[in-house]
């Protein structure tokens, strides 16, 4: 029986994370959590039947020594927490982005290097089972060459937009250091290395002062395609839609619904149109039956189930990660790049004039 520690007793941990470590109690046993509130730690300790609650990593890698180790911290705390499990000896799960900087990343990576355990990331959107649907059918040639892709993802205002409080308005850039490091993996996963970021910002709800922006708009250039992205935080719905197009065909993802569709409007007729309609809607439905066959018969895993239970077994079996530090890497240098962009918009939203012009825009 292996043995898991958990660092971390926030809302990952404990909504995400720790749900799908006690899925795998026939394989792994969770041994221990550590917070620095001693109160959240013993508290997540009883809701989950956790043996043992710590306030200090150390002390906890020391006594317990566990062979995998969950890091759900705030970023800027990753490095060090990371480190710090790899010199126990442990394998180690760290919650994405993998760090705040490549600097840090890259502290990781050395120490890795040196260690007996490895390093994964949990981006877990790669485990969505339509995403690597996906990716099978353009291995496959399905929609000939991959030409572009297209992502949508809308994050309900009410979520942390309107919270003055909340960590994701404090991060560089804003919301986008929360949920940006999804849509680049993501779209590192189909066009490749990327080799251009660009990004346009804009304030769109000045009753909110504390989010620096609730629009951005991103273009990543790979060698063959680009994938252009839409991050919205001003709506009061939740969205995320990926659009792939190739030479051939093009795929349209819901990544909510969990439903892929092959999408087909080579005849432009009125016909030919009702006639893709009708076989978009059957794939719909389709999608939607097995999805809730699945929920009624047990059989549904969610993508934190599918990531860490990859990573265990991979793991196991002396194999490397399948999201190994080095992409976590690739994933934060182009958040880094981004973010450095985003600093001279946000410094021209703090000028008088744009003030004025915000002033000006309230009724």
């Amino acid at each position: 029986m292996h043995t898991a520690a958990i660092i971390g007793a926030g809302f990952i941990a404990a909504k995400k994370h720790l749900p799908a470590w006690l899925r795998l109690r026939r394989d792994v046993k969770i041994a221990a959590i550590c917070d620095l509130d001693r109160a959240r730690a013993e508290a997540v300790r009883r809701q989950f039947g956790i043996p043992t609650a710590y306030d200090d990593v150390r002390q906890m890698l020391d006594i317990e020594r566990p062979d995998f180790v969950d890091v759900c911290t705030p970023p800027n705390t990753h490095a060090d927490l990371a480190i710090a499990a790899l010199q126990a000896d442990s394998n180690v799960l760290i919650e994405k982005p993998l760090a705040t900087s490549t600097a840090e990343c890259e502290r990781i990576i050395e120490a890795e290097r040196g260690a007996k355990g490895r390093v994964g990331v949990a981006h877990t959107e790669l485990f969505h089972p339509r995403v690597i649907e996906a990716r099978q059918r353009i291995r496959r040639g399905d929609i000939g060459q991959l030409t572009g892709m297209r992502i949508f993802y809308s994050t309900p205002v009410t979520l942390w937009t309107t919270d003055p409080g909340h960590f994701a308005n404090r991060l560089p850039g804003g919301s986008i250091g929360e949920t940006g490091p999804h849509v680049i993996y993501l779209s590192q996963a189909f066009i490749g290395p990327v080799r251009e970021a660009r990004v346009q910002a804009r304030k769109i709800l000045p009753q909110y002062p504390w989010s620096p922006f609730e629009d951005y708009r991103l273009e990543l250039t790979g060698d063959n395609a680009a994938s252009s992205i839409v991050l919205t935080y001003t709506s009061k719905h939740s969205a995320f839609l990926l659009e792939l197009w190739g030479t051939e065909g093009i795929i349209k993802l819901d990544m909510q619904s969990k439903v892929l569709v092959n999408y087909n409007r080579v005849n432009q007729s009125p016909w030919g149109i009702g006639l893709s309609a009708i076989g978009e809607a059957a794939q719909i439905a389709s999608g939607a039956v097995a999805n809730g066959f699945d929920y009624l018969t047990g059989r549904f895993r969610n993508i934190h189930d599918r990531a860490i239970s990859d990573f265990v077994r991979q793991s196991v079996n002396g194999l490397p990660p399948s999201v190994p530090s080095a992409d976590g890497l690739e994933t934060v240098r182009i958040m880094g790049a981004i973010s450095e962009q985003l600093q001279p918009q946000a410094e021209r939203m703090d000028s008088p004039l744009c003030q004025r012009r915000e002033q000006l825009r309230q009724p």
